[in-house]
């Protein structure tokens, strides 16, 4: 979806370009044949470019309303799957509201993403298919979202503290789902965020889970995992295995 934006953007620099040239005149040539100043552009042209240009504007700003919608949709789902409680609650107005089945209190979102899923060894989230129907300062989106979750943690190997993925007991089974969210954003200040958010169900399919963690998992919840390192350098084969290890370690629980 994004690469499809950037594509969108690139084509309408194209168009403003094709318009400039389309509006002006004939070349004028010199004696001796050479390309001379083109002609200024006649009214019927000048108008010509006002609409195109107008028409283009029209463009660049859905494509900036789609880029907005979509970067905010994504930093709410990567807020869910690395517990960041700045990113969850970034994404919404202190006054929207939310449901996943029922109504989740807007200002303990976060809190009850977070608890939920800390009682799971992994879970991820993955949103495609996305629509935006974009009118002014309101913007409904719909994109399908398709997401594991359920796999229960071996909790014997808990310590107190913040929660990080855990381990999964033999003969573990997880949910691997897909739904809808459905939502609604407004625009104030020049940003977008959302103003109701709904969570539809659609499918749910039970599958026997492999536990990669209990051998060396580099993910963590909280802002030490390695998508948050700037400048993100290679890992040296200490460093890897030294995250490796923690991911071997008791995992913590939240107190």
């Amino acid at each position: 979806m994004t690469r499809a934006i950037h594509i969108a953007g690139l084509l309408v620099v194209s168009c403003i370009l094709a318009a400039l040239v389309s509006a002006c005149g004939p070349v004028r040539h010199d004696v001796a044949g050479n390309d001379s100043v083109r002609n200024l552009p006649d009214g019927d042209n000048l108008l010509r470019l006002e609409k195109s240009l107008a028409a283009i504007e029209a463009d660049l700003e859905l494509v900036a309303v789609q880029r907005a919608v979509l970067d905010n949709e994504l930093a709410y789902t990567r807020g869910l799957d690395r517990h960041d409680e700045v990113l969850i609650d970034g994404a919404f107005w202190p006054d929207a509201q939310a449901s996943y089945g029922k109504l989740v209190e807007i200002d303990r979102l976060a809190e009850w993403a977070n608890e939920s899923h800390a009682a799971y060894a992994v879970h991820q989230h993955h949103v495609t298919g996305v629509s935006i129907d974009a009118r002014g300062d309101f913007a409904h989106e719909e994109g399908y979202v398709i997401f594991s979750s359920d796999m229960a943690r071996d909790s014997s190997f808990d310590t107190a503290g913040v929660a990080t993925p855990g381990r999964v007991p033999p003969g573990t089974y997880a949910t691997l789902g897909s739904g809808r969210y459905v939502n609604q954003y407004v625009r104030r200040n020049g940003e977008w965020k959302l103003l109701v958010h709904e969570y539809v169900h659609e499918v749910s399919m039970r599958l026997e889970a492999v536990d990669l963690c209990a051998v060396g998992c580099l993910g963590r919840w909280d802002t030490s995992d390695i998508s948050y390192l700037r400048p993100l350098q290679p890992l040296s084969a200490d460093e890897r295995r030294s995250r490796a290890l923690r991911g071997k370690s008791p995992h913590a629980a939240v107190e």
